[in-house]
């Protein structure tokens, strides 16, 4: 070991065990031993991630080293609850960066299909009324209806249960229709336009599906964005270089 790496172990085992990230000093210490500047060359203020509230996060740059910058947080689980608000604020903003299949799981169906039931039955009843009597009887005999509660002995729809005929095959076709609501919505809008129109029909579980991302992807992957990398400082704090 050089005498440089002795100094630097050293100064490392000098520092306390947990830095708490408002002791800008000690910050400036482990972070001059983690990029090989002198503390004086530390440079930091507040990251725009602080504002999330959900532990504070600082930026370090190196007086004169150029553009780069790198973000320094307490510990993985600051880290983490940072990356779940991020997440959460990303699916709320533009849903379309996330896969659509990943979306549409957490999209509740069910509340999905009884939003949709009442428009989609009547544009099914309204189709049926504009239909000519010979369209609504072929209808009636596809969904099982030609039979003497709705037709007479000559086969001839009875005109008093028209109304009542008609109620009857467009729960069916929406039925039909809803079971899969997100196809239905597919079959009009395209697929991606279909997440979009659901989670505005329906809504999304937000903070289950910025969990499942983050428990899926890591922390790092929506935090670490220039490189993918991170490293641990002295103290307990965790870092990643952000350009």
């Amino acid at each position: 070991m050089s005498k440089t790496d002795k100094l630097a172990k050293a100064a490392r085992a000098a520092l306390p065990k947990k830095i708490d990230l408002d002791d800008e000093d000690l910050v400036r210490a482990a972070m001059a031993l983690e990029l090989e500047v002198d503390p004086d060359d530390i440079e930091i203020e507040d990251s725009h991630l602080s504002s999330f509230r959900k532990g504070r996060a600082l930026t370090v740059t190196i007086k004169g080293g150029g553009y780069k910058e790198w973000t320094v947080v307490q510990d993985d689980d600051v880290a983490e609850e940072i990356a779940l608000a991020v997440v959460l604020q990303d699916i709320n903003d533009d849903p379309g960066m996330f896969s659509q299949d990943f979306i549409e799981s957490h999209i509740d169906t069910k509340r999905l299909r009884d939003e949709l039931e009442s428009d989609v039955l009547e544009m099914n009843s309204e189709s049926l009324r504009e239909m000519r009597e010979s369209e609504l009887e072929r209808e009636a005999k596809q969904h099982g209806y030609d039979n003497e509660e709705f037709f007479d002995e000559d086969g001839n729809l009875r005109e008093d249960k028209t109304d009542e005929l008609i109620e009857a095959i467009a729960e069916d076709q929406t039925s039909q229709q809803l079971q899969d609501p997100m196809s239905y919505l597919a079959d009009i809008y395209g697929k991606k336009d279909a997440v979009a129109q659901a989670i505005k029909i329906a809504g999304i579980d937000e903070k289950a599906a910025a969990k499942e991302a983050v428990k899926t992807d890591g922390w790092q992957h929506f935090l670490c964005r220039y490189d993918g990398n991170y490293d641990y400082a002295a103290g307990g704090l965790v870092y990643w270089q952000d350009n």
